[in-house]
Parts: structure tokens; C-alpha cells; sequence
């Protein structure tokens, strides 16, 4: 699976950031910004937080590479 941020949609809220902080950070305009695509090797329960929990729904998880 992999991640896919909307960077257009992010309010910049940093809930990603909290579930994930090894797969995202915030950029210098204040949008999250992937640092990973592939969730190998990461809590795949920590990803679907994040992507459960963002504000504005702007993180997927795609199946597939």
C-alpha cells in the first residue's frame, strides 16, 4: 500500500504529523508534506489513523504500488 496526500486540500492542521511522524512533516507553507509513499514497514493502524482522522480528508491509502 502507499500513502497519498492532497497537498492542495491540507489546512496544514498537523494531525498527520501525530499518527505518522515518520511519513509526514510540515512544509514551509505550512501544508503537510510526504515524506514516505510506501507504508512498508510502518503501523499500518497509525496510517489509517491518520488518514481517518485528517480534518480534511486529504490522505489515501492506495492499494498497490
Amino acid at each position: 500500500m502507499r500513502i497519498e496526500l492532497n497537498r492542495e486540500l491540507c489546512a496544514g492542521s498537523a494531525t498527520c504529523i501525530g499518527f505518522v511522524p515518520a511519513a509526514f512533516k510540515i512544509g514551509q507553507d505550512g501544508r503537510a508534506v510526504l515524506l514516505i509513499e510506501d507504508v512498508d514497514g510502518i503501523d499500518a493502524a497509525h496510517v489509517a489513523d491518520a488518514v481517518a482522522n485528517c480534518p480534511v480528508e486529504a490522505i489515501s491509502l492506495i492499494d498497490g504500488k
